[in-house]
């Protein structure tokens, strides 16, 4: 081969282009950027707009239906999501994967101008926002101290996160169990009704009183004066001095209808870490940045901040998912390395030679290191995906070298030629069957990486990298092995005793192959027929074997979220979550949990989230699963708390939650949907291995009616606007003006005293103005009616949805999965205007299997067409790729005694297996072929090929399987979720070996009696089947293409 040739006669120029794949690799490695997954940009997109005061019947009217209208035009759209809250619309537009987000976004602002025309006046400006994948939190720290609330919210919002903004790739920071300051204007109801007095006349005395407005300049021929009036009041307590009206000639002051207070926001959000009130601050990093990376700056920019804050301050870093990053990829990198280290003791078994191994085992640092320039080109990071693939590649890439390196030792020794013809001589005679082996491997990963929807883009950066890796090794196998070996092998004469008694050893085997293969190609259908049993019991097995999307992993690391009963306070909310944090804490496995109420856009007061992180996995004898049962039982036994288990996990896609399950049902009226979900959640309640059970259905908040009398508001000079304004002032409170303090803003907010707004009659108390001036009391007009209404209207594709969740313990994803579906086509009504979809993990996990299915596939087409390129032939492709249902024995086998189930990491041992278990095929059927050509008779060459290339087969075998093995054992941080894929492969390498060595050659042979056979008949001769014919004859019957002839 030409380019072995140029490598073994120039080696100073092969060192130095090995050792560039090196050089460049380590230059790589320090550029290149650590998380736990690929960066995946999901083209979502969200509007969120503001109607203050707003019941979710109206938002969901006046706002979510006329934006989701205009928006549905847009082309690309996969789905619309919508949740109508109290106050708050947020539409969220999920465009399919190939959508430019950059476009999509400004496609939706377009469509969105259009649709303000048709909006209510007094909403905010809709913000239309990029939802990141990564807009989750990576870091949360607590500020906590002995000084006062308001002051840890102060350095929390004005100090700390104004310097954390300014970090390298942080994106946002957002605050949790904060309060601001603000200006409470408190007005007493009796004493407004007294002066005969309006909540409305106070807000607009305020409005005009209290406020600074442009007056213009002075200007002469000498100079410019800005004029400014100053007409804010400078403290709140002179603001108590405002006047609001005059009565008999005196000034009514604020303070004679109540007081002015310099406090706080009301409470509505509450933290805690470790048991500690704390002021949280969630970091959010940019899109496209580093987890790692950020987390480090961070951390970094924290050690300043705490220099400079006062005595009594103090921050904490109550959760931090870079930790488990940096540990799961530590982990990662220990087991490349330990299966390196196992796969070098494997090669030096068989060669029982240091120089041999150590030129075998170069090309492992050389692949892998050299893989690492090529990701920093690429934009790749080290991650999940491309660490799980230089896993997988660490047994594969010696492969070439070993099979080079045992060819050319095989000339040496056994042929006696001379170093640099035994190097040229034996590389060229394998060099085909190296290329052709790794063409096959490479050919695999080809759908892998370019799989479509959001597997695809997770999958790429691991095909990518194996592809890479492998074609790395192909030129060190070609280029610096047979150059070391001509320099630097050779054969010797005198053996120790253990090197004799390991020949011995293999040279029985080699016996003994010779004599089982001899019996299997004089037993042909016996063979043949056993490897078709074989192949049936494998796919009858896979009854046994359990489906879900991933492994869940154990992270050291889980979220719950809990919730009250609709209408809950946010104090009584928090005596509730006192007791989960002390039952939490009563597990000493527990290292810290960060606890927050009311944390997120909608800010729901009876809802919460517990971070929580364990000690490492092995430091603990409870596993995170079992502690998050555990947990999930004494949680949920506490009364009116509902408690759910989250993982962390990355392939979400798009629910609302992240939960094993997310079932969509879409129909007419909220009612119906009450009443269907209600039939299915309580039947799911009675099956076995669902938990966590619930819906985004709230529809029992109390509310409190306000029913006007139109004819006697009417009578009196009341319209509906005053008197819904008047209400909003007393009870809800409404910010009128800002106070400016030491360059900073803060609202004036106008509410009555909580002793005139705890409850629904108090409405009836509140006074107003008519047009006329007469002072009426709302109960005069208006009827109040307590009931319930819901929290939040849910909308899918603009019809109202209910969305079901749930979570799995002990029961594979896909057993649930058609559990669920029995449950549903048997309660929901045939009647039109009722649907189901899939959503979140749920969807993935159909999504990808089919997907995988189609990749499988297509490697399978893929791999016939490059071994029936390199092999002139439509028959040899055939008898190689038969060796991959000899595989499904041991794939299966393998999965079921170790308890794994079929997902898509072991879907993806599968289909590598497709080029990996062609390897050991090609060796043979290349090898026969060579020898026919040289005119060895059929049978002789099987049995002289087959005990020739057992070595090379057995070691490449051994090592693919030593590789793996540390992966498999799942000892790392998040080894659960690779361990499948390890399992896959080692289980398929097992049979397929062994198999292989005797079906591969029998079928070879059939094979071959076929070709001849038709060929025969093509031609029109009589001879029969089986007729011996001339070693030439055979040699160019079978190297000519079948077909063709």
């Amino acid at each position: 081969m030409k380019l072995s040739d140029i490598a073994i006669r120039r080696p100073v120029f092969t060192t130095m282009m090995i050792a560039a794949f090196i050089v460049f690799g380590i230059v790589g490695y320090q550029r290149i950027g650590v998380d736990l997954y690929p960066e995946v940009e999901f083209p979502v997109v969200t509007v969120t707009t503001v109607l203050p005061g707003a019941s979710p019947e109206v938002i969901e009217n006046d706002v979510t239906d006329v934006i989701e209208e205009e928006i549905s035009t847009i082309e690309g759209i996969d789905n619309i999501r919508s949740q109508s809250f109290e106050s708050v619309s947020q539409v969220i537009v999920t465009f399919v994967l190939e959508k430019d987000i950059d476009i999509a976004a400004q496609e939706v602002r377009d469509k969105v101008a259009i649709a303000a025309q048709k909006l209510p006046d007094d909403i905010e400006p809709p913000v239309v926002q990029k939802l990141d994948i990564s807009a989750n939190a990576i870091m949360w720290l607590a500020v906590m101290g002995d000084r006062p609330y308001r002051e840890l919210s102060y350095y929390a919002d004005k100090v700390i996160k104004e310097r954390l903004q300014m970090v390298q790739g942080v994106g946002s920071v957002i605050l949790g169990g904060f309060r601001d300051r603000q200006i409470n204007v408190w007005l007493d109801a009796d004493r407004l009704d007294a002066y005969g007095l309006s909540p409305l006349d106070v807000t607009r005395a305020i409005r005009l009183k209290h406020a600074e407005l442009p007056a213009g300049r002075i200007e002469n021929k000498e100079r410019e004066i800005t004029i400014k009036v100053m007409g804010e009041y400078p403290s709140a307590e002179e603001m108590n001095d405002l006047v609001v009206a005059y009565r008999d000639g005196a000034p009514v002051r604020l303070r004679d209808i109540g007081y002015v207070e310099d406090g706080e926001e009301d409470i509505r959000t509450i933290a805690r870490f470790n048991g500690n009130p704390a002021v949280a601050l969630g970091i959010r990093k940019q899109s496209g940045t580093n987890t790692v990376e950020v987390a480090d700056r961070v951390k970094a920019a924290l050690k300043e901040i705490r220099q400079e804050l006062p005595a009594g301050i103090h921050i904490d870093i109550a959760f931090d998912s870079s930790l488990f990053i940096k540990n799961s990829m530590h982990d990662v990198q220990f087991d490349i390395l330990f299966g390196a280290l196992l796969t070098s003791l494997v090669i030096l078994l068989f060669l029982r030679n240091r120089r041999m191994t150590l030129i075998s085992v170069i090309a492992i640092p050389t692949s892998l290191i050299g893989c690492f320039a090529f990701m920093n080109a690429l934009g790749f990071t080290i991650n999940n995906m491309t660490m799980l693939g230089l896993s997988l590649a660490v047994g594969i890439v010696i492969d070439d070298a070993i099979v080079v390196l045992e060819n050319i030792f095989r000339h040496m020794d056994k042929l006696k030629k001379p170093a640099f013809r035994a190097a040229r001589e034996g590389t060229s005679e394998i060099a085909f069957a190296v290329v052709a082996a790794t063409l096959t491997i490479a050919a695999v990963f080809l759908p892998v990486a370019f799989m479509k929807g959001v597997i695809g883009r997770f999958f790429i950066q691991l095909g990518l990298t194996v592809t890479i890796a492998i074609f790395i090794s192909l030129f060190v196998s070609l280029t610096l092995t047979p150059m070391l070996c001509s320099r630097f092998m050779r054969p010797e004469g005198k053996h120790g005793p253990i090197y004799n008694a390991l020949e011995r050893g293999f040279h029985a085997i080699e016996r003994g192959y010779r004599a089982a293969l001899a019996f299997a190609l004089r037993r042909r259908k016996v063979i043949v027929l056993s490897a078709i049993g074989i192949f049936a019991f494998s796919l009858f097995l896979t009854r046994f074997i359990g489906r879900e999307f991933i492994t869940q992993a154990d992270e050291s690391r889980f979220l719950i979220r809990f919730e009250t009963p609709l209408g809950w306070s946010v104090e009584r909310t928090d005596e509730v979550a006192r007791q989960a944090e002390a039952v939490v804490f009563s597990h000493p496995e527990v290292k810290r949990a960060f606890m927050g109420i009311g944390i997120g856009q909608a800010r729901e007061v009876n809802k919460g989230i517990i971070f929580i992180h364990l000690t490492p996995k092995s430091e603990r004898t409870v596993s995170q699963q079992e502690l998050a049962s555990m947990l999930r039982r004494e949680l949920n036994a506490i009364p009116n708390l509902k408690a759910t288990v989250v993982t962390m996990n990355p392939f979400g896609g798009g629910g609302f939650r992240n939960t094993d399950i997310q079932y969509i049902l879409e129909g007419p009226t909220l009612d119906d949907l009450r009443r269907i979900t209600n039939r299915i959640t309580t039947r799911l309640g009675q099956l076995a291995g669902f938990v966590d059970i619930d819906t985004d259905l709230e529809l029992t908040k109390p509310e409190a009616r306000v029913y006007i009398n139109r004819d006697k508001a009417e009578d009196l000079g009341l319209d509906v606007a005053t008197l819904t304004q008047a209400i909003n002032v007393m009870m809800g409170g409404v910010d009128v003006a800002k106070f400016k303090d030491a360059g900073e803003r803060y609202d004036i907010r106008v509410r009555a005293l909580p002793t005139y707004r705890d409850m629904a009659h108090d409405i009836g108390r509140i006074t107003v103005i008519s047009r006329d001036g007469r002072r009426v009391k709302l109960s005069n007009v208006v009827r109040i009616v307590e009931g319930v209404g819901p929290n939040v209207i849910n909308r899918y594709n603009r019809q109202r949805a209910v969305t079901l969740y749930a979570n799995l313990e002990g029961k594979p994803l896909g057993e649930g999965l058609r559990e669920l579906n029995a449950i549903v086509a048997e309660t929901l009504p045939e009647e039109p205007g009722y649907r189901t979809e899939l959503s979140g993990m749920t969807k993935q996990f159909q999504e990808s299997f089919a997907y995988l299915g189609t990749a499988f596939l297509l490697a399978i087409i893929i791999i016939y067409m490059v071994l029936a390129s390199q092999f002139e032939s439509f028959i040899h492709p055939f008898t190689i790729m038969l060796s991959l249902p000899l595989a499904t024995i041991g794939v299966f086998g393998l999965l079921l005694l170790t308890g794994k189930t079929l997902n898509i990491f072991s879907y993806i041992g599968i289909i590598m297996l497709v080029g990996i278990v062609t390897k050991n095929a090609i060796l043979l059927v290349d090898y026969t072929n060579q020898l026919r050509a040289r005119g060895v008779e059929r049978t002789q060459a099987i049995l002289q090929a087959g005990p020739t290339r057992l070595r090379p087969i057995l070691m490449t075998a051994v090592t693919t399987i030593a590789g793996m093995t540390p992966v498999a054992l799942a000892l790392s941080e998040g080894g659960e979720t690779r361990a499948p894929m390890a399992v896959a492969v080692i289980g398929g390498m097992l049979t397929s070996t062994f198999l292989t060595l005797l079906v591969i050659p029998v079928v070879y042979s059939l094979f071959d009696d076929l070709g001849r056979w038709i060929r025969r008949r093509w031609r029109g001769e009589e001879e029969k089947m089986g007729e011996p014919t001339t070693p030439a004859e055979e040699a160019e019957e079978t190297l000519e293409p079948v077909i063709t002839r």
